[in-house]
């Protein structure tokens, strides 16, 4: 079953291009396919592995013992094969290859070989942000922000990983952004961007005179109230967090329960 994180990650325009790029790479080369689940199926389908590339094996747990011998017309072995075979890469097909990795250089012992990944996240942290954006119905919520701030100008508090993942994975263009403040950006150049944005000090927020600010942390109490009563005192903007949790899931937050 494809998760939720696949097809959200799938769909974006960089994925394609890194993918589509990197078979580019090895489309003269002897593959192995390490994985042969829903992931690899679904793949496939769009991609065409088994006619664009010289596919001489598909590799899973699955196959060991399993008296399969071919997947599509393509050969299938366990991994404990792999070292039987003539290849020249191996291409992991999970969406989270950790533990394929690891089998493979330290149980295969394999080395001096190319060994890709077709999921590679490109924000730390980038699925457990995903799906904690899915815990707290981020989609339903983002479509909510969009229609509050209709007409409305706001500055984003926080360019850490975090933030990054809600870029990756949501529009911000719908919203009409000044700039990205962090602490981070307290010495930041004059002009200096953040993904296309503005960055500013916390203390530079006001100069843009947003009518909200976006706390865009996981935890954001102690950021809020420091923005209220310190950073932004008297100043007339309304400042939120970009995700909205229980009360009793912030509570428990406060004091660690």
């Amino acid at each position: 079953m494809l998760s939720e994180y696949f097809k959200a990650k799938t769909a974006l325009k960089k994925f394609d291009n890194d993918l589509l790029w990197s078979l580019g790479e090895i489309k003269d080369k002897k593959i192995i396919f390490y994985g042969a689940g829903d992931e690899f199926a679904e793949l496939n389908k769009k991609y065409q592995f088994d006619k664009s590339l010289n596919i001489v094996a598909i590799a899973d747990k699955k196959f060991e013992n399993s008296g399969v011998s071919e997947l599509n017309g393509i050969k299938v072995i366990s991994p404990t094969k792999i070292n039987e075979t003539d290849y020249d890469c191996i291409m992991v097909t999970y969406e989270n290859p950790t533990d394929a990795l690891d089998y493979i250089f330290s149980n295969l012992d394999v080395t001096n070989k190319d060994v890709r990944t077709i999921f590679n996240e490109d924000v730390k942290n980038e699925r457990e942000n995903f799906y904690y954006l899915q815990k707290y119905n981020f989609n339903k919520e983002f479509l909510k922000l969009h229609a509050r701030l209709r007409g409305k100008s706001a500055v984003i508090y926080g360019a850490g990983t975090f933030m990054q993942t809600i870029r990756m994975f949501y529009d911000l263009s719908v919203l009409n952004i000044s700039a990205i403040a962090d602490k981070k950006f307290e010495n930041h150049a004059e002009n200096e961007t953040f993904y296309g944005y503005k960055v500013c000090s916390p203390d530079e927020i006001k100069n843009y005179k947003p009518d909200y600010v976006l706390v865009a942390t996981k935890e954001y109490i102690s950021i809020i109230e420091e923005l209220y009563y310190k950073t932004l005192k008297g100043v007339k903007v309304r400042i939120r967090p970009i995700i909205r949790k229980p009360l009793l899931t912030v509570i428990k937050e406060i004091w660690n329960i």
